[in-house]
């Protein structure tokens, strides 16, 4: 199939800025593309064909409350223009970011309803923030990966890691680079080739997974890459992984280096012959520590913020002094308080 021909089969959905973002490679090279966000103005910086502005929304400024109130609000239409922009959809990703308002809020609760009401495959692509953010940010983080961790009908969960990398939408685009290379499925000879039905497979597995994408004589990386010198949040290191896609500039490919470090897959799929290097893993836990490092930096954070604000709820001074009075030399009589004759016998009882 031609590469114009197979990508109607993919569609994004992009939820608040950071999915506005996300989405603009993927819309640039022909993908169908929805951009959704509760602010006008950051709509309005976003020259998508395709937008949706949740009605009586001004922006969420991080509260996740206010963007599920906007999503019940707006739901009915939201899954009418997913449908009505991405007729021939098999597999949609939806882009939010972790730490935001508009997107953290919904991100979870729309997987969930489009998985229902479109039956169809659904991924998640999010990013966590780096440590130049506050409070608000980790701990939108949380509650997040609370929703999504008990998520039973998604397939494969990109984690983006804005510690990665300082340029931020840089990171936007390694993803799109690496995602494309894949879904374009440029690959095959009579040593295996990497099809369609496998790369739907890959991308409908439960659990974190990534990808990178490596240049011809460059396959020797491809290790390092996978696990540690990329965009994608830390691989846990229990070494649990479904399944391994790779499509290979080479006609063999090794693979006992790779399974000692990500572990022993299900099942791996290999393509030959292909115009660069490119591997996916899939099914791989959830980044547990790079997670409870956001909380314990929201608890730092939230102890910080408390101890000021008990500190500003004390009185200016430490003490009280009555300036004002300070050299009256009038005394005032002392006010006497009429006793009744039964106080004063009792003093003798």
């Amino acid at each position: 199939m031609y590469k114009k021909d197979h990508i109607q089969f993919y569609g994004f959905l992009g939820i608040g800025q950071f999915g506005g973002n996300a989405t603009k490679k993927f819309e640039e090279a022909g993908y169908p593309c929805v951009v959704a966000n509760s602010s006008v103005e950051d709509l309005a910086t976003r020259g998508a064909k395709n937008k949706f502005h949740f009605r009586n929304g001004q922006g969420c400024h991080k509260d996740r409350k206010k963007s599920k109130a906007l999503l019940k609000e707006n739901l009915e239409l939201l899954i009418d223009e997913v449908r009505s922009k991405m007729p021939a959809i098999t597999t949609l990703f939806i882009c939010a970011s972790s730490a935001g308002g508009t997107g953290s809020g919904m991100l979870a609760a729309v997987a969930k309803i489009l998985s229902n009401q479109l039956g169809i495959n659904i991924c998640i692509v999010t990013v966590l923030p780096d440590k130049s953010e506050n409070f608000q940010s980790y701990a939108n983080t949380v509650e997040l990966f609370q929703e999504i961790e008990k998520l039973d009908v998604i397939g494969a969960t990109f984690i983006l890691d804005n510690s990665k990398n300082r340029d931020k939408l840089k990171i936007n685009e390694i993803f799109f680079t690496h995602l494309d290379a894949l879904l374009t499925n440029d690959n095959g000879g009579d040593y295996g080739c990497l099809d369609r039905s496998e790369i739907n497979k890959l991308l409908s597995t439960p659990g974190m997974a990534v990808i990178s994408k490596l240049g011809k004589d460059n396959m020797d990386k491809f290790v390092s890459i996978l696990t540690s010198a990329n965009i994608y949040a830390p691989l846990e290191p229990n070494k649990v992984v479904r399944y391994v896609g790779i499509m290979s500039c080479n006609t063999h490919v090794e693979l006992d280096q790779l399974y000692s470090v990500v572990g022993t897959p299900i099942d791996c799929y290999i393509g030959t012959s292909a115009p660069s290097n490119v591997c996916m893993l899939t099914g791989l836990t959830l980044p547990k520590a790079r997670l409870n490092e956001i909380k314990s930096m929201a608890q730092t954070n939230a102890e910080i913020i408390q101890k000021g604000i008990m500190a500003a709820s004390n009185g200016l001074f430490d003490d009280s002094i009555d300036f004002l009075g300070a050299f009256d030399t009038d005394t005032k009589p002392k006010k006497e308080e009429k006793v009744s004759s039964l106080d004063i016998l009792s003093e003798f009882l």
